[in-house]
């Protein structure tokens, strides 16, 4: 048999294919494969709110180094410099016939605004989106289980879970033209390592236990948050539609604050003081604070959140997981080790 074989050289991007190719014949058979992937995706221009935090401007990297063009959305005041290679637009982030004009072309928005989300400041970014007919809308959530119908209670969720409930009514409103989709992964990696949120804390040396110290919860790499937006948008493996109007659960890790601690004595050489917690007795004195407009407490609400029965943080992180739907592989023994000795390092314990 003779078999046309063509000698390819391929330059592709998510939305392009060009090829180079020269042609000869041989007496044998060949198949070439060729990356359909890189011409699936219906997303190209990304519009992002809050590109120059640490979550927004790693989103913003990711997606630019997978040949998506990327426009950070700015307050008119703002004197913060955008990630290079960012187009920047600063306006009224309150004129909603501002940010339409804005995202008049953008096929999809992503908010990496930080906490804490406000519904009030959510909705004319999101109203604008849906006018403009951007295709894909990503709210801020990054959190634990949103899904819970006990996150509404909880002052640290509350307008997450309200702002998503606006934006699904706000697409349906306009014959879903639109979809969302959001990213939740639990607290994030380094941060939470950094102030002791998790067991070890390395500047006072103590190790805070709830509920005994021993259930797991998913904890997630800022890079891994990002990486998994981008292979949605990317359309790998037909993400982009099976995300669609969808939560996405990740995690980097599984592990409990006894753990970590453990992990934190070996990375150290220094014994952590455990302090026990009872996560009922947490929650219970946080809303008598919180009411009386202690907002230190912050933090004590998300321990509810995590290990709360009913909550679904610790109970249902690994079930709800999209792991192995976006190909994300957990930290080995040692990356987490690795994690912990750089926390340490930053906190001047080592």
């Amino acid at each position: 048999m003779v078999a046309v074989i063509l000698n390819i050289d391929i330059i592709a991007s998510p939305f392009k294919l060009r090829i180079r190719c020269s042609i000869f014949t041989k007496p044998s058979s060949l198949q070439i494969p060729v990356d359909s992937q890189a011409m699936s995706s219906p997303i190209r221009n990304v519009a992002i709110i809050g590109a120059t935090g640490q979550m927004g401007s790693q989103i913003a990297k990711t997606l630019l180094d997978s040949g998506f063009n990327i426009t950070a959305i700015q307050r008119s005041d703002s004197t913060k410099t955008v990630p290079s290679g960012v187009k920047s637009i600063k306006l009224d982030l309150n004129d909603v016939n501002a940010l339409t004009t804005a995202f008049q072309g953008q096929d999809a928005v992503i908010s990496a605004a930080p906490d804490p989300i406000v519904l009030e400041n959510q909705k004319s970014w999101i109203d604008a989106a849906v006018a403009a007919g951007v295709k894909r809308i990503i709210p801020s959530e990054y959190s634990t289980n949103v899904d819970s119908p006990l996150a509404e209670g909880l002052p640290i969720v509350v307008d997450k879970v309200r702002t998503r409930r606006y934006l699904i009514e706000k697409i349906a409103e306009n014959g879903n033209k639109s979809s969302w989709m959001s990213v939740n992964n639990g607290p994030f990696f380094e941060l939470v390592l950094g102030f002791g949120g998790l067991g070890p804390n390395f500047r006072s040396k103590t190790a805070k236990y709830h509920n005994g110290g021993d259930n797991l919860i998913g904890s997630t790499k800022i890079s891994d948050v990002a990486e998994t937006i981008a292979k949605v948008l990317r359309d790998e493996k037909g993400l982009y539609k099976e995300a669609e109007n969808k939560s996405l659960y990740i995690h980097s890790a599984a592990v409990s604050e006894k753990q970590l601690t453990e992990m934190a004595e070996k990375v150290t050489g220094q014994k952590f003081e455990v302090q026990n917690f009872d996560v009922e007795e947490v929650y219970q004195n946080a809303k008598v604070k919180f009411a009386e407009g202690d907002r230190s407490v912050w933090i004590d609400f998300y321990y509810q959140m995590m290990y709360g029965k009913g909550y679904g943080g610790s109970e249902s992180f690994q079930e709800m997981s999209w792991n192995d739907k976006v190909g994300l592989k957990t930290m080995s023994d040692k990356e987490i080790e690795d994690g912990l000795r750089k926390a340490a390092q930053q906190a001047g314990m080592i």
